[in-house]
């Protein structure tokens, strides 16, 4: 007697599902944990900047804060940590991030510390303005 041997794959087809959908949920929970939202002001001519191999960024939201990355820090030590972090991995470009509530003045005093960080490459980030 030579019985016949099947294979259900569709349990296995259930698991990879299953399996896949963790990566995905999971992915979008991480990606928009690690964002920092703020309200961009928006400008009608805008440039598209290509995207350094290093690149950080600065948020300013509209409280004030400052944040590297998604860390929040202060504007006394924020040169100390820029320096300190060109020095681990060569920073290549900054980015400012700041809020529309954001004065000319908070701006200008992060850009201060980034220019006394001896980092030059710096870009500010905005919305194309859709008229």
């Amino acid at each position: 007697m030579n019985p016949e041997s099947e294979v259900n794959v569709l349990p296995l087809i259930d698991v990879l599902f299953a399996i896949l959908l963790f990566f995905v949920l999971s992915s979008i929970v991480l990606t928009e944990k690690n964002q920092i939202t703020v309200k961009r002001p928006s400008i009608s001519q805008t440039e598209q900047v290509g995207k350094a191999k290093k690149t950080l960024t600065i948020t300013i939201k509209s409280d004030k804060k400052i944040y590297i990355k998604d860390r929040l820090t202060n504007i006394e030590e924020l040169t100390q940590e820029l320096t300190l972090l060109n020095q681990n991995s060569s920073i290549d470009q900054i980015l400012i991030d700041a809020d529309t509530s954001c004065t000319y003045g908070n701006v200008m005093e992060v850009l201060d510390a980034v220019k006394a960080a001896e980092l030059d490459s710096i870009g500010l980030a905005v919305n194309k303005r859709v008229e």
